[in-house]
């Protein structure tokens, strides 16, 4: 509980240093179960539809992780916290309601199961939704920051960020709000596996990336729980 609060301590003070918001984010992501990846997939496409009429702009992305099984992110953008609420609010709204229990209607049976949930916000003040148009490949990494270590973990990885960005890669740092409180996603986008490629191996010949690993290690400030590849499927 304490660690929760003192994260949450920390991202009140980021977005406090703005009369803007960062950009906030919700990534849902199912399993599909065999043989329905496709009927999954078309009903994510209606879904978004129905979230950008209230108000989200939705992207849909799948796992490339290998395995036979099919991982989806269904991932909804907002510019801010107040574009957030209204949103919600919408759906929420009798109107809202009515629309979503139609479109649930034409699915009596489930086509997958949703294994997670996270949301945040953008530690860069800048980001809006826009900025998130077309198709990546992308790899997102997830941080647990040490007790007490938050703000200097949160240091380190913009610090990375500005090395990697050098080297080819475009990378976005979110602050996790909801599923597990306290953790940080690290990132890593490029056009095509290709950028991907030459961006690995400029910073496998990089010095100071070398430099910031071993600085990064000896300082034990976090540790990484988890870690993913991805592509877009659907742009928002």
């Amino acid at each position: 509980m304490m660690k929760a609060k003192s994260w949450l301590v920390l991202a009140g003070l980021i977005f406090a240093t703005s009369s803007t918001y960062a950009e906030v984010i919700e990534n849902y992501t199912w399993k599909a179960y065999p043989g329905k990846g496709t009927e999954m997939l078309a009903s994510f496409v209606e879904a978004k539809a129905i979230h950008e009429d209230m108000g989200a702009s939705v992207s849909i992305s799948m796992h490339g992780t290998g395995s036979t099984n099919q991982f989806m992110d269904y991932i909804m953008r907002w510019d801010n916290l107040e574009d957030w609420a209204k949103s919600l609010d919408m759906v929420r709204s009798p109107k809202g309601a009515a629309r979503w229990q139609k479109f649930m209607g034409k699915y009596e049976e489930p086509l997958g199961e949703m294994v997670s949930s996270t949301g945040g916000g953008n530690a860069d003040l800048s980001k809006t939704t826009d900025d998130f148009d077309g198709s990546y490949v992308y790899a997102v990494f997830v941080w647990e920051p040490k007790e007490g270590k938050q703000a200097e973990f949160l240091q380190s990885a913009l610090e990375a960020e500005k090395l990697h960005e050098s080297l080819g890669a475009r990378v976005e740092v979110y602050l996790e709000q909801f599923g597990t409180p306290g953790r940080l996603h690290y990132v890593m986008m490029y056009e095509d596996y290709a950028s991907w490629a030459q961006s690995t191996m400029q910073m496998g010949q990089s010095k100071e990336w070398a430099e910031m690993q071993a600085a990064n290690a000896a300082a034990n400030v976090g540790t990484m729980v988890s870690s993913m590849r991805g592509q877009t499927l659907v742009a928002q």
